[in-house]
Parts: C-alpha cells; sequence; structure tokens
C-alpha cells in the first residue's frame, strides 16, 4: 500500500535564486514601496542565509524520507495554461518533462522582458513522471467528486514545466532524481478555487494515496507563497496573514487555515477599485474570487497540510524579505 512519508512546505520567490547583493537593486528597479523598512546589503545577506538554511532542512528531512515518488502542489502563471483553458485543478500524467531548474530568463530583474536562459545542463534538467500514481490520484479524485483535468505531456515544451514545480527541488534534491507527480492549483488566475476546496482536494489526495495498491513512499510539497505582491504599487507583506497561516501549520489545523484565507478575501480589497493594481489581483481575467496574487499561492500550501490534516508541523523558519518583499516559508510535517 502507498505511504505518505512526508509532506513538506516552502516558498519559491525568484530571490531565492539570485544573490543576495542584487536585492536592492532589483527593489530600485520596481515600483515604490514605501511601508517596508530599507534593508541594508547585511541585510539582505543575512535574510538569504537563514532561507538557504531552511531548504538545506527540508532537503535533509527530504533525503531521510526515502520517497519514492514527489507530489508538488504548485500554480501555473501562464507556463503551460493560458486564458484558452485555466483549469481550477490538473494533473500531469506523462513519462517525463522538462524545464528550466530556477530562472527561465536572463538578466536581474524578474517580471521584465528578458531573453530566454540558455538551454544547458545547469540551466535545464528531464524529470521523470511517475504516471502510475497519477492515473490513480486522477481516477481516485473524479470518485471523491473533484473534477480534474489532466495533460499526458506539455503544451509548451519550449518554455518547459512551470518554476512552482522546478525551482524548489533546485535546493531540496538538486538531482532531480525522484520522480515527481506535478498536480497544479490556480492560485493566480480569478475564478480561483476557495481554500476551502483546496483543504478538501488535500484530504482526498491522502485518501486515494492510501487506498493505493502501489508500494510507495510517498512525499508531498506545497510550493509558493506566502505573502506577496511584487509587481504591484505600494507592495508590502502582511505578517499577521502568514504568521496565522504558520501557527496553524504548528497546530495542524489545514481547515483553520483555509478558513481564514477564505474570510480574508471574501471581499475585494479597496485596491480592486484601481485598474493599476487589478491584475495583481484576479490575474487580468476581470473576476474576483478570493486573495490573488503570489499571496493567492498560500492555497499550495493549504492542499498541502490537509495531507497531513491533524498532525502538528514544524515551521523552519519565515524570513519577511522586504526587497522583493516576499514573505518566505518553509515548513514540513513529519508523517513517521
Amino acid at each position: 500500500m502507498a505511504k505518505v512519508v512526508l509532506v513538506e512546505a516552502c516558498s519559491h520567490s525568484p530571490f531565492l535564486f539570485l544573490k543576495p547583493e542584487q536585492w536592492n537593486e532589483i527593489r530600485a528597479a520596481r515600483p515604490p514601496a514605501p511601508r517596508n523598512p530599507e534593508m541594508s546589503e547585511e541585510d539582505n545577506l543575512l535574510q538569504h542565509a537563514r532561507c538557504m538554511a531552511a531548504f538545506a532542512e527540508l532537503g535533509k528531512r527530504l533525503d531521510e524520507a526515502k520517497p519514492d515518488v514527489l507530489i508538488v502542489f504548485g500554480d501555473d502563471q501562464s507556463e503551460q495554461f493560458d486564458f484558452n483553458n485555466f483549469p481550477p485543478f490538473a494533473i500531469f500524467t506523462g513519462d517525463e518533462y522538462e524545464g528550466y531548474r530556477t530562472l527561465a530568463r536572463q538578466g536581474i530583474v524578474p517580471g521584465t522582458s528578458r531573453e530566454w536562459a540558455p538551454k544547458t545542463k545547469e540551466s535545464w534538467v528531464t524529470v521523470k513522471g511517475h504516471p502510475e500514481l497519477a492515473k490513480e490520484l486522477l481516477l481516485g479524485l473524479s470518485r471523491r467528486d473533484f473534477d480534474v483535468s489532466f495533460m499526458m505531456d506539455l503544451p509548451n515544451k519550449e518554455h518547459g514545466m512551470g518554476h512552482a514545480f522546478m525551482r524548489p527541488l533546485h535546493y531540496i534534491r538538486p538531482a532531480f532524481d525522484v520522480p515527481v507527480v506535478p498536480v497544479f492549483v490556480n492560485c493566480y488566475y480569478g475564478p480561483q478555487p476557495t481554500a476551502m476546496r483546496c483543504y478538501q482536494f488535500g484530504r482526498a489526495i491522502r485518501e486515494v494515496i492510501e487506498a493505493s495498491p502501489l508500494d510507495a513512499r510517498v512525499a508531498v510539497l506545497g510550493s509558493g507563497g506566502l505573502w506577496h505582491t511584487p509587481g504591484m504599487p505600494d507592495s508590502w507583506i502582511d505578517e499577521a496573514f502568514d504568521e496565522a497561516t504558520l501557527a496553524a501549520v504548528r497546530s495542524g489545523d489545514a481547515k483553520g487555515m483555509a478558513e481564514r484565507f477564505d474570510a480574508a478575501g471574501a471581499e475585494p480589497p479597496p485596491e480592486y477599485a484601481d485598474a493599476a493594481k487589478t491584475r495583481w489581483i484576479d490575474g487580468g481575467t476581470g473576476m474576483y474570487a478570493g486573495i490573488g496574487g503570489g499571496t493567492g499561492e498560500t492555497r499550495n500550501w493549504i492542499v498541502a497540510a490537509a495531507v497531513a490534516d491533524g498532525r502538528r508541523g514544524t515551521v523552519v523558519d519565515y524570513v519577511p524579505v522586504y526587497a522583493s518583499p516576499c514573505g518566505m516559508g518553509f515548513a514540513y510535517w513529519d508523517m513517521s
């Protein structure tokens, strides 16, 4: 029988894959964010070191768990899906996929028009899928009233698999030698699934895994978050929001995490009337459906937490990187 042996969650901000000496230069090129404290280069070096130490701890835990397969919950930011078709949930069922290990574009300013990075062995990698488990998830979820899309290959092979599924492994499994089942959760583009639906989704995935006849040790990773809207005018970090999320990790209360997320996004924020800010909230669709922007990736934490529901998690670290700004979170749940 298949068994969940470890659940992890972490941020995947591009700042984590750049030199901290570049952070303030990038901050200067973005819209003003007066609510964030200014950070010195020394501050940035210390914050970067904390993030790297947290990744190292997650990598150590993953190594010790000895998984046969890793399920990654991540969002697609128009890397494979577009407005012709954008499902709330989808699963990759193919044998393998390719993608950039970290940053797909050359240059130091994320979000600007830059050349594609060369596809060398240092920047581009092939990752094995796990079709058997992926198909079991797809069928098992459909029997539990989830209508999940699937892809047997990448529609956009030139871009490769989205960054949410690639970047964390660069640090926690740099050999990319564990088969991965990418599970897509729409976090950016309204209407996104509610956090409560994400909670139910994670619980159902746990049920499917534990009912599977596969002899497999399964690890799970929620990729993204926490609070960040780095390109939005007057961007900031709601540290209280993030701390509530992390408190739910520590207490094993995935449902409470989902309830707070949905309550916080029940009504459009005042900024929704500002055309310059709207696309950071609903992804440019004109359909508000809860917290969007990078903060919407907290949904991936909620799905992961739901897989571990009832288990108390460990927060490895939380680093509010004001230069981005992004609340960088790192956590795990020991399922042994």
